[in-house]
């Protein structure tokens, strides 16, 4: 293999399937304090999993590439900085609402983050409806924070 060639195939970020990972991310998010209020720990662990996974896409996206399929190198295509970030979105000292409810909001910053930014790249409308209703939902939440500040 040459030194400038990728391990993996890679194919060009797709605009239509990045507004979708957008939408999707509130919906999926939306899902949590059900989850959380009857302590459906696993499924909770598998919503935040997923909104990971469609953060790891977006950041995918605004580097230009769509998920490489089968890949085993996914640290080569992300800046040290976007691993720093959904790294730390990993730690789970515990399981339980707290836990649940702090990866999410650890989402919401990274996602805040990278939204606009790829929404701009790719020229789509951010689903500000979707972020409204998934936020008021998660309101509902007893440690949900009233307003989460990205800077």
């Amino acid at each position: 293999m040459n030194a400038h060639s990728w391990p993996d195939s890679l194919q060009s970020a797709q605009p239509e399937h990045s507004a979708l990972l957008l939408e999707t991310f509130w919906r999926t998010l939306a899902q949590l304090p059900a989850l959380v209020e009857r302590q459906e720990n696993l499924l909770a662990a598998d919503v935040t999993a997923l909104l990971r996974h469609i953060v790891l896409e977006m950041m995918l996206a605004l580097n230009g590439i769509d998920w490489p399929e089968g890949t085993t190198h996914l640290n080569t295509y992300l800046s040290e900085s976007q691993r720093a970030a959904i790294e730390k979105t990993l730690l789970a000292p515990a399981v339980n609402a707290d836990s649940w409810i702090g990866q999410a909001v650890a989402l919401v910053v990274i996602y805040r983050w990278y939204a606009p930014q790829l929404a701009t790249k790719y020229e789509l409308i951010y689903p500000q409806a979707a972020e409204d209703a998934a936020l008021a939902h998660l309101r509902t939440l007893l440690h949900w924070p009233l307003a989460i500040f990205t800077e």
